[in-house]
């Protein structure tokens, strides 16, 4: 299959010249923000507006013709991925921040919006949108509501998906569906956002959303401890969830601090010598009763064994300082790549005891191997690193295997927020009921008989 010259021929009149990119200007691009994967296809289609995306789906949807979607190609799951018989349509133009509304605390956008930039628009006024991601000044707020991204503080204010109150999207026939809900309250037949929302582009494609706001938090306490033991992070964290201003709850196994900080001395607050170490963040609106909320529970975790050590953070700077030991993933391409990442949930309860069995299993397979564990332990989501060598590309798959086969005996979930895409599609059967994989199968087909968006993605 190849891309009809005539169909370039009538996109090119609706998008402009500048809304239509071949050559060299689709080669410099990259599909994945770690390697540069160029895209496959030998056109970029990027329209200006819901109605030219309409028109564009219309007539490629009459040619037959594939489509795979971009928003700021910060996904790790091979989503954006295309090939020379796809068009990719990017909505890098479609990027206004459309109103802001103080009183109902929504903002409504459109979908090429950067996460940072509708987090700075809300500040404005200020409110909050708290979906917080380590690449939102590229990832694209269409891109977070198709994959239903979670991030850092999704322990207080739940995923994407909590997030939206309404959208607007384009069906593979060109068909806009609109339900750009502002109320609160809105049960006038079916909520369609939510068959949108975590469906990564293979249903329609998002254009606008409303999102929900909140009142931008005035004091940020961030407070950065090593912890002796698995059952110390679980106490710690029953007790962090006692606070209503907890944010976030970020654990980090000795693999990746270590790693981090005999790195990077300016990424070193406490001494590498403890087996765990956790990110402690409260956000609230009253200073002096936060400060003591905060203070009172890292004493009282100190009085009861759970903290070996602590830093506190005394300013911004030094709270988002010790945000970077968190995120610090360029830290892992230099030092460890190539490595296979996982982002997975499992029980809270069994995390160690997973990431026990994960290092057992990739020992009996491969030997020798390195690997680092992390994540956002508040709401059951680890991120695992797996290196075994040169080779470690080429067996992928294997090391892949490896890991889901062991997150399957601890009934885990195969992604916790980064989605499917083409690189796990091979492991969600055995994540999902025979009845449940059908279903998904026989939505999509209904709305998209033919299989031309993001074919590729979520089955095979």
């Amino acid at each position: 299959m190849t891309i009809s010259p005539s169909l370039l021929e009538k996109l090119g009149p609706i998008v402009g010249d500048r809304g239509l990119l071949t050559g060299e200007d689709v080669a410099a691009r990259s599909c994945d923000p770690f390697l540069h994967l160029p895209p496959g296809s030998p056109v970029i289609v990027r329209p200006a507006s819901t109605e030219e995306l309409s028109r564009v789906l219309a007539l490629c949807h009459a040619s037959g013709q594939r489509v795979v979607t971009h928003g700021g190609c910060t996904g790790v799951v091979g989503g954006a991925m295309a090939g020379p018989a796809d068009i990719v349509i990017s909505l890098e133009r479609m990027n206004r921040v459309l109103e802001v509304d103080p009183i109902g605390m929504t903002m409504t956008v459109e979908a090429g919006v950067p996460v940072e930039v509708a987090q700075n628009a809300a500040a404005e006024h200020g409110l909050f949108y708290p979906i917080d991601l380590g690449s939102k000044g590229t990832a694209t707020i269409g891109g977070t509501i198709a994959t239903n991204a979670g991030g850092n503080r999704v322990i207080r204010w739940g995923m994407t998906r909590q997030n939206v109150s309404g959208l607007e999207a384009v069906l593979a026939d060109g068909t806009v569906v609109s339900q750009l809900n502002r109320f609160l309250k809105n049960n006038t037949g079916y909520d369609l956002k939510q068959l949108f929302i975590g469906s990564e582009g293979t249903l329609g494609i998002v254009t606008k959303a409303v999102l929900k706001l909140v009142a931008a938090p005035t004091t940020q306490k961030v407070a950065f401890v090593s912890v002796p033991g698995f059952a110390a992070v679980l106490d710690l964290l029953v007790r962090a969830r006692r606070m209503p201003q907890l944010s976030a709850f970020e654990a980090m196994w000795q693999d990746y601090y270590a790693l981090v900080a005999n790195h990077d001395p300016s990424r070193r607050p406490v001494s590498p010598d403890q087996p765990f170490y956790v990110l402690i963040e409260a956000m609230g609106y009253d200073e002096a009763e936060d400060d003591r909320v905060f203070t009172t529970f890292l004493e009282e975790a100190f009085e009861a064994g759970l903290i070996a050590d602590a830093v506190s953070a005394q300013s911004a700077k030094q709270a988002a300082d010790l945000w970077r030991v968190r995120e610090s993933s360029e830290i892992l391409v230099r030092e460890m790549g190539p490595f296979v990442s996982f982002d997975i949930s499992v029980d809270v309860r069994r995390a160690d005891a997973f990431v026990e069995a994960v290092r057992a299993a990739l020992k009996e397979r491969f030997g020798a191997f390195r690997s680092v564990a992390f994540g956002h332990l508040g709401d059951s989501n680890l991120h695992i690193g797996v290196h075994i060598g040169a080779d470690t590309r080429e067996r992928e798959h294997e090391i892949e295997a490896c890991v889901y086969g062991t997150l399957r005996a601890f009934g885990g979930a195969l992604t916790a927020e980064h989605g499917v895409g083409t690189a796990k599609r091979a492991f969600l059967p055995d994540f999902v009921t025979p009845g449940a994989f059908g279903t998904m199968r026989t939505i999509r087909q209904a709305l998209d008989p033919v299989g031309l968006l993001n074919r590729e993605v979520l089955f095979r």
